[in-house]
C-alpha cells in the first residue's frame, strides 16, 4: 500500500504541475529517494500511464489516462453540471452566456447558451475555440486565480497580441490587472477582444479549490454598462458558486 501511495503522489504532481518534470524535482518535492522515483515511473512508462520526452528526459501524464477519464466525464460532465445554470443565467441576463474550460496554459470555450439579442451580433464564442488569456474575462479570471509562478511562466511564453485599443499587451500591466482580478472575484472584459463588446465572467472551483473553469456573459457594451453592472456581476458570481458547490467545492473547508 506504502508504494501505491507514492505512484499517486507522483501522478497527482505530475498533473498539477501540468508541464513535463524531471526525476530530481520529484524526488525532492515529494521526499522521494531517486531509486524509489526512477522504479515507480519506469513502470509507468511500460503502460503508458506517463510518457518521456526524448529531449530532455522529463515525464509528463500519458495518454492512457484518457481512457480513463473519459469513462469518468461520461458519468461526471462538467458540461452538465453547467448546463442548467448557463441556461438560467442567459434567461436572467438576456445575455450570452458560456462555460470555459483551462487546457495546457489557455482557456477554451466548453459550451455556450446564445441570447436572442446576439443573434445578429459578431461575438468572439464559439465551442472549441481558444479565449485568449490576456483579453477575454473567461480566461482573465482562470489565470488570476493560479499560483503567482504559473501566472509568470505563461505570460512569459509569448508575445500579448493586440486585438483592440484596450488590450493589454504589457506583461507587468497584465500581472497587475490579474492580481486585481483575484482581488474582486471577477474580471470584466472591456472591448479588449472586440470592440464595442463587453463581457463579465467569475471562477468556478473544483472540490480541491483550484480553479478550473468559468463562467462568462458577454453581449454589447451599451447594454453592459454601468446602470446594471453590479446586477450582472452578481448574477455571474453566484452562478459560478452554484457550479461550483456542485463540483463539490467548499470555502469553508477549503485548503
Amino acid at each position: 500500500m506504502k508504494s501505491l501511495r507514492k505512484t499517486i503522489d507522483i501522478l497527482d504532481y505530475l498533473s498539477d504541475v501540468n508541464r513535463d518534470v524531471g526525476v530530481t524535482e520529484l524526488s525532492l518535492k515529494l521526499n522521494l529517494p531517486k531509486s524509489t522515483v526512477h522504479r515507480i515511473l519506469k513502470d509507468l512508462l511500460e503502460y503508458s500511464i506517463i510518457e518521456q520526452e526524448k529531449d530532455t528526459s522529463r515525464y509528463r501524464m500519458g495518454l492512457r489516462l484518457l481512457k480513463y477519464s473519459n469513462s469518468l466525464l461520461r458519468s461526471f460532465d462538467l458540461r452538465q453540471i453547467a448546463k442548467p445554470i448557463l441556461k438560467k443565467v442567459c434567461n436572467e441576463t438576456g445575455e450570452t452566456t458560456f462555460l470555459t474550460v483551462w487546457i495546457n496554459d489557455q482557456g477554451f470555450c466548453l459550451d455556450s447558451i446564445f441570447s436572442s439579442q446576439n443573434i445578429n451580433t459578431n461575438l468572439f464564442v464559439e465551442i472549441g475555440r481558444e479565449m485568449p488569456f490576456h483579453c477575454t474575462a473567461s480566461s482573465k479570471v482562470i489565470l488570476a486565480n493560479q499560483p503567482i509562478e504559473e501566472i509568470k511562466r505563461i505570460i512569459s511564453k509569448g508575445p500579448l497580441l493586440r486585438y483592440t485599443p484596450n488590450t493589454i499587451t504589457e506583461p507587468k500591466k497584465l500581472i497587475e490587472h490579474l492580481w486585481e482580478i483575484k482581488n474582486k472575484g471577477f474580471a470584466i472584459c472591456d472591448e479588449e477582444i472586440e470592440e464595442g463588446i463587453k463581457a463579465i465572467a467569475a471562477p468556478i472551483k473544483n472540490i480541491k479549490g483550484k480553479t478550473i473553469s468559468s463562467i462568462t456573459i458577454t453581449g454589447l457594451a451599451q447594454r453592459l454598462n454601468l446602470n446594471n453592472m453590479e446586477r450582472l456581476i452578481k448574477i455571474v458570481t453566484d452562478a459560478a458558486t452554484e457550479i461550483s458547490k456542485r463540483l463539490g467545492y467548499n470555502k469553508f473547508i477549503e485548503k
